[in-house]
């Protein structure tokens, strides 16, 4: 897998876990008494966190070492596959 393609992989979890945690939200106001929600919404917002941070790791690694087209190790791959 190249750099490119990991980072739009981790781009797409991002998203995808964004749009969970902004529906969580919406339907933590629709129904208060669900006290399971608020939870909930804590894994999204940390979920999105974690792809984040892991997006700025691996663009450093591209500025520092190379280009997007080069294959990424094998370890970043895997450590960035939830």
């Amino acid at each position: 897998m190249t750099y490119k393609e990991l980072l739009q992989s981790l781009a797409d979890q991002a998203s995808q876990n964004y749009s969970a945690y902004l529906q969580s939200k919406i339907d933590a106001v629709i129904s208060p008494d669900d006290t399971l929600l608020a939870d909930k919404t804590e894994q999204y917002r940390d979920g999105y966190d974690w792809n984040e941070k892991k997006f700025g790791a691996i663009l450093a690694m591209v500025k520092n070492d190379g280009s997007l087209d080069d294959s990424a190790p094998e370890n970043v791959v895997n450590d960035t596959q939830k």
